[in-house]
C-alpha cells in the first residue's frame, strides 16, 4: 500500500486532504440526510476529480520526461508501461474515494423524508 501511495507522487497527499472530509461528510449524511451535506460532497466531488486529474497529467508528463533522456534505460517500452502504470494511481485512490462517498450519499438519499 505504501508503495502504491508512493507511486501517485505529491498529489496523493491532496486526494486525501479532500477525501477523508468527504469520507466523513458522506457519512454525516447517510445518517443524517441533509441537503446541505449533499451540496459540500458535490463540491468535494469535482475538487477531487480535478486533483486526481492534475495528478494523472503530471505523472504522466514525467514518466514522458524521463524515457525521452538521453540516458534512458534500454527496456524503454518496459519502463514507459510501467510508468504509465504508476500515473494512474491517482485516479484508482480518488475513484475507490468517489465510489465509497456516493455509495453512502444513496443510502442517505433512499432514508431521506419524502416530501
Amino acid at each position: 500500500m505504501i508503495r502504491f501511495f508512493l507511486a501517485g507522487g505529491y498529489v496523493m497527499f491532496l486526494l486525501l486532504a479532500i477525501g477523508i472530509p468527504m469520507l466523513f461528510t458522506s457519512v454525516k449524511f447517510a445518517r443524517n440526510a441533509d441537503p446541505r451535506g449533499l451540496s459540500l460532497i458535490r463540491a468535494l466531488t469535482v475538487a477531487l476529480t480535478f486533483a486526481a486529474l492534475s495528478g494523472i497529467a503530471s505523472d504522466i508528463a514525467t514518466v514522458c520526461a524521463f524515457v525521452t533522456r538521453d540516458d534512458a534505460p534500454p527496456q524503454l517500452a518496459q519502463t514507459f508501461l510501467a510508468g504509465l502504470a504508476e500515473s494512474l494511481t491517482p485516479a484508482i485512490l480518488a475513484g475507490s474515494i468517489a465510489a465509497v462517498s456516493w455509495i453512502l450519499v444513496a443510502v442517505g438519499v433512499r432514508r431521506m423524508p419524502q416530501t
